[in-house]
This record gives C-alpha cells, sequence and structure tokens, in this order.
C-alpha cells in the first residue's frame, strides 16, 4: 500500500457528526482544506500489537478480532490490522492490501466499533431523509437496502447513510446521524438504474462494486420517522405489513451491525434504548420483495407510498433545487431452525445407540438428492405434533448465511471476494460450532439430547485442500443420488438445459449462490464435481459420517430413516416414526408447496418437489447425456452401484450406453 510509504499526508473528514483526521484516504465526506478545528478522531498509521495487553484486563477473543469495553483490534489477513481505542483514535497496519482495500474494511467494522465505543447504536441499514425525518432501510447483505435507497434518491429522498446507520438518543427521541455521501451499489444494480456512468472507483479489487456519490445527500440530524426491515421471498409479489410494536423491537435488534462486537464493547444497552424509542414512537413494517426478478422501480414505489406525506415538489427529481449539507464537498469519494420441539413423548423401545452421538450432525448432499426430504422427517419425528410439521420450519436449515458470517467473524462479506469468503468459511465454522454447542448446554435437559442439525451442500474439501468442518462432536449423514437423476432434477430446479447441468456437475469450480454481480443474503457453498463431493465426504475419517443412497430410502423409508435417527442419538420411537414417514410423503409436500410456496425454491423453477422418484434419467436423457456422466463419474457411479443397468438398452435407445476407455482411471484423489 502506498500509503505505508507516506505517513505525512492526512485528509479531513466529516461524517457520523465527527471530524476525522486521517492518514489514509477514507471514503467520507471530504472537509475544506481550511478546517483548523481540532479532530474528534484521529486515524494513522503505525504497528498494531498482535493481541490486546493482557494486564489491561478480559477481553473477548473471536478469529478475526478481539475487544474490551475502550478497545477493539482486528486482523484481515491480506488487508491490514486495525487498533480502535476510546472511540478517538484509530491505529492501521497496512497487511498487503491496497489503498481502497484498506479503506474499505476500516469502512466496516473497525468504523462500527469506532461509533459504538462513542456510546452510538449502530443499524444494519440504509437511510434516506423524507418529509418528515429518516426512514430506515433494515436488512442483511443482499437484502437491497443500497438499491433500495439509491432508487429513492433518484426520486428526490436525499441519502442519510448506506450500510450503517447510527442513531443517538436526544431528548428520548432516536435520531439519525448522517453517514457518507455515497452509496455502494453493483454494477447490475447501476446498469437497471441507468446510471452507471456515475460509477466511481472501485469498493475493492476486480469486485464489480463502485462507490457512486450521491446526488443529494443530508447532512444534518434527523429524528427517526420509520423503518423498513427488507426481506425477500420466492413468491412473485411484493407485500408491505406493519410489524406490531412488541415485534418491532426484536426486527430493530436484530438488525444491530456487529451484535457481538457491540456486546465486547459493552454498548448492548445503547443500542436498546435506541430501539425501544423507535418501537414505541414510529410505524415499523417488513417489506418482502420477489427473489427474481429484483423489482427495484415496483418496489420503489411501494415504499414511497408508505412515506407520508410526500415530499414537497421541490424535493422531487422532477424540480426544484438540490438540498446539501452546507459545511460538506460531496465528491466521488476518494478510495479505490433449528425448529422448536415440543416434549417428546418417552420412548417405546431403546435400541442400542451410537457409543457416543454427535452433538451438531451436517446433512449433506450435492444438491437435488433428498436433503429437505430427510429434514421433513427429521422435524415430523422431532416435534410429536398433531399436525404435519410446515415445510417451511424445517430442522437443519442453512445457518451459514451471510449475516452469520459477517456477525461471527466481524466482517462485511459482501465487500469479500467468492474466494475470499471460502477461504475464511473453515474458521467462521468452528466459531459458529462453538456458539452452537453452547447454546446447546444451556437449552433444556430434554433437548441437549437431542443433535443440531445444520444443512450443507459444499464439498467436506475442495481438492488438494484441508478440511472445512470441525470433527470434534460433530457427525454427518451424507445422501447420495444417482447423478444420472440429479442431472435431470437439478437441471428443472435451475432451470437449466441438461447439458449445462452435467457441465455443471463436472466442474471442479461450480458452487451454488455464487453471482460475480451481486451478493445472495447466503454465503457461496463451493461444490466441486459431482465425484469429488461424494469422495470428500464418504472418505474422510475425521468424523463419523452415515452415507446412505436416496434410491434406498425410497425403497425401504422406515429401516434406512430408522438408522438415522440411531446414529444421530435421537430417543427411538418406531411408530412415531413411521407417523413422520407418512406426513413427509412426497405428494404432501407438493400439497404443502402449492398451498403456502416453499422458501428454498429457486425463484426460477415452477416448483421444488417435482418429481421425487428414481430412474427418471431413462426418459428424460439422451444417451449422449447418460455416456457424459458415466465418463465423469464412473467410478464413483461403480462403487455405490449406480452402474448396473446403464450398459442395458432402454426402450427408446438408440442405442446402449458403456464405459469410455477415456474415463477417469480411478477414484477422485482428496488432495491427502
Amino acid at each position: 500500500m502506498n500509503a505505508s510509504n507516506d505517513s505525512a499526508r492526512a485528509y479531513s473528514y466529516g461524517a457520523y457528526g465527527l471530524h476525522v483526521r486521517s492518514s489514509i484516504a477514507l471514503p467520507f465526506n471530504r472537509l475544506s482544506d481550511n478546517v483548523d478545528t481540532p479532530p474528534d478522531v484521529t486515524v494513522r498509521l503505525g504497528t498494531v500489537p498482535r493481541e490486546l495487553p493482557a494486564a489491561a484486563g478480559p477481553c473477548t477473543r473471536r478469529a478475526f478480532w478481539e475487544a474490551r469495553r475502550d478497545a477493539f483490534l482486528m486482523h484481515f489477513e491480506g488487508v491490514a490490522r486495525y487498533l480502535v481505542t476510546d472511540g478517538r483514535n484509530v491505529l492501521v497496519e497496512p497487511w498487503g492490501g491496497g489503498d481502497d482495500d484498506v479503506a474499505c474494511i476500516f469502512a466496516g467494522t473497525p468504523l462500527t466499533a469506532l461509533l459504538q465505543q462513542r456510546g452510538m447504536a449502530t443499524f444494519h441499514a440504509a437511510a434516506v431523509r423524507t418529509a418528515t425525518g429518516a426512514a430506515l432501510l433494515l436488512g442483511r447483505s443482499g437484502d437491497g437496502k443500497s438499491s433500495l435507497a439509491a432508487a429513492l434518491v433518484e426520486r428526490g429522498y436525499a441519502l442519510v447513510g448506506d450500510d450503517v446507520t447510527a442513531v443517538v438518543l436526544r431528548d428520548g427521541a432516536a435520531t439519525a446521524v448522517p453517514g457518507f455521501a455515497a452509496l455502494r451499489l453493483w454494477r447490475h444494480t447501476l446498469d437497471k438504474m441507468r446510471v452507471a456512468d456515475r460509477a466511481g472507483a472501485r469498493v475493492r479489487g476486480t469486485l464489480e462494486k463502485y462507490w457512486v456519490s450521491a446526488p443529494r445527500f443530508c447532512g444534518e440530524s434527523l429524528p427517526v420517522s420509520a423503518a423498513f426491515e427488507l426481506k425477500s421471498h420466492n413468491r412473485p409479489d411484493i407485500r408491505i405489513e406493519p410489524v406490531a410494536p412488541g415485534e418491532a423491537f426484536s426486527v430493530l435488534t436484530k438488525h444491530a451491525h456487529r451484535r457481538r462486537v457491540m456486546d465486547a464493547l459493552g454498548q448492548r444497552p445503547a443500542h436498546f434504548h435506541a430501539a425501544a424509542a423507535i418501537a414505541r414512537a414510529v410505524p415499523v413494517m417488513r417489506v418482502t420483495r420477489p427473489d427474481h426478478p429484483f423489482l427495484l422501480e415496483e418496489l420503489a414505489d411501494r415504499v414511497e407510498a408508505r412515506l407520508a406525506p410526500r415530499l414537497p415538489a421541490t424535493g422531487r427529481k422532477t424540480g426544484g433545487k438540490r438540498w446539501a449539507a452546507p459545511a460538506l464537498e460531496t465528491p466521488a469519494p476518494q478510495g479505490n431452525a433449528q425448529a422448536a420441539a415440543s416434549t417428546r413423548r418417552s420412548s417405546i423401545a431403546a435400541p442400542t445407540r451410537t457409543p457416543a452421538p454427535p452433538a451438531i450432525v451436517w446433512l449433506s448432499a450435492w444438491p437435488k438428492s433428498g436433503t429437505t426430504w430427510l429434514r421433513a422427517v427429521l422435524t415430523n419425528y422431532l416435534a410429536d405434533d398433531d399436525q404435519p410439521a410446515s415445510i417451511n420450519a424445517l430442522v437443519g436449515g442453512r445457518r451459514e448465511s451471510r449475516a452469520e458470517f459477517d456477525e461471527c467473524l466481524g466482517v462485511n462479506s459482501a465487500d469479500m471476494t467468492d474466494e475470499e469468503v471460502s477461504r475464511h468459511l473453515p474458521a467462521f465454522r468452528t466459531t459458529l460450532a462453538e456458539r452452537l454447542l453452547a447454546a446447546r448446554s444451556s437449552a433444556k435437559p430434554h433437548a441437549r439430547h437431542e443433535p443440531l442439525f445444520v444443512k450443507t451442500h459444499e464439498a467436506y474439501r475442495l481438492p488438494g485442500g484441508a478440511p472445512r468442518f470441525p470433527g470434534e462432536a460433530f457427525g454427518a449423514v451424507y445422501l447420495l443420488r444417482n447423478p444420472l437423476d440429479v442431472a435431470v432434477s437439478y437441471a428443472h430446479h435451475l432451470n437449466w438445459p441438461i447439458d449445462a447441468t452435467i457441465k455443471r456437475m463436472n466442474d471442479p469450480d461450480a458452487r451454488e449462490a455464487h453471482n460475480a454481480t451481486g451478493v445472495y443474503p447466503e454465503l457461496p457453498e463451493p461444490l466441486t464435481t459431482w465425484s469429488h463431493h461424494v469422495a470428500s465426504w464418504t472418505e474422510q475419517t475425521a468424523l463419523p459420517v452415515h452415507v446412505v443412497r436416496y434410491e434406498d430410502l425410497l425403497a425401504d423409508p422406515h429401516s434406512q430413516f430408522a438408522a438415522i435417527v440411531r446414529f444421530a442419538g435421537l430417543a427411538w420411537d418406531g411408530p412415531l416414526l413411521d407417523r413422520a414417514i407418512e406426513r413427509s410423503a412426497f405428494h404432501r409436500l407438493s400439497e404443502q408447496e402449492a398451498a403456502d410456496g416453499f422458501r428454498e425454491k429457486q425463484p426460477t423453477a415452477a416448483s421444488f418437489f417435482r418429481a421425487g422418484v428414481a430412474g427418471q434419467w431413462r426418459s428424460a436423457l439422451e444417451a449422449a447425456q447418460v455416456q457424459a456422466v458415466v465418463d465423469a463419474h464412473g467410478d464413483v457411479m461403480e462403487r455405490f452401484g449406480y452402474l448396473r443397468g446403464v450398459g442395458e438398452r432402454a426402450p427408446g435407445e438408440c442405442e446402449p450406453v458403456v464405459r469410455s476407455t477415456n474415463g477417469p482411471a480411478s477414484r477422485p484423489g482428496l488432495g491427502d
């Protein structure tokens, strides 16, 4: 980083009501060069300690950061180290990052820690000025906060802040403090809004994400006048519903920016007081939009209709002069479930259990291999309820959300490349496991004996890499399915051609939730090839794994699910398992989806539950497509009995499929 050799330079910025004097270029609002008031905050370059001194008192330690009431220390490998103390001083030591990297990471968690040390409540929200005050747009990364704020700014509303909105109490009223005069927008959003010409520097490196100077910016503090929680679903409609005051407080506390840092700094009371003041005094609404397509203008229409009274004509895009903060310049920035279980009935029989049942069980499989059916059976078995369990409240839901990643590690994954996220997933899982095990130990006595189930589609390890899942106290149920049927089901799931789907199954770089031009609320999951995925889980020995074929579940569900129940160490109840299997029958799951929708369905797919049978490939795949799958995965298919019958001439086939001499000579290696 050039700044490491230029410690004499200094810039003045104004943001969050603070005068910041910095030795590094920041994405803040530049103040005039003749500002002579003493700075509230000083950012300088120097050597950052590797840990906080023990003599200064106890501190909270996490994978990326550690903190006590007056100090926050963060290490971001490949970018920089940051030390924030007393809400006034920031020490930065570059660690391989360029100017834009160092500034971008600082504008996330270190800045939030600084604001929290000064007693401000930090919300994961964008905010715009309305006729009555500041409207907060709350949400996770990927929910559309910045995009919606940008659309509203285009309509005449002034930007108050993006991503992190600070709130303080003044005379008991929640007041939003203005942040940056810029938004962070992905290229596809800029193209959609036809404002790509306004793009400034990239937020970081090669990310297609840019700093965009706001044409209207509010430089004064405003009372919070409304709050909108942004969510998404896989239905085509946009919904806006009021949130009851009691629930509103929970919504506002949930969207604290860096809750765990806040707790380590002893600032939870400040956030609770701010959240209570907002919930008590202003409307809080939940806005649910379609996952795909992102109806940005329609969403802005619906939200704007709730911002009453509307802006006067002079504030609209169609006329009137633009408002600007008098003391600030605003140039382009300088820097480049587990479901709740009812009380279990006494077990009818008690077969021998696994000697040490795992506390956490990964439910792993290549996509479209039966994990949703398995989760439905487990949910109905654990619930022991009078009604079938809802498919939208299944156990084993993905706990590895982007928001959870950000909170556990204290970083903003939306400003990281997929490769960086992937590299840090093992550290995240270790931290997440500690939290899950701690929650399990404090659960009600009967629940302590039930494992936590966590769904994943990720390979156990990447080719040549180390394990990506912790082993202690863990186990895994691995489901595999004939890759010929996977190709058919996965193609429908993605709404892709069969050939493209087979190509994805053969791609060592394949991953779920990957988007080069934006972010999903879920983290990207490296899949690798189908063969490597299977081998990575079934050949590892670090944690116990129960392997089951989807076809065997179909043929003998009772004995196969019973083996899973026993592996997981659950209390045994044969009749209850039979009822759980019956309530999870394919036609019942399909009926639920038709009636209530299924939140895990791809937005481009007609339905999630489609056929649920084995052997559909015989009528759906052409011989050449079957041959392509066999050539790529024949050895693993043979190991699990999926080649039997493939070489036989089937009705309607032009020619039998045979093993290719050009196929792999052995099972895919795992890099051990």
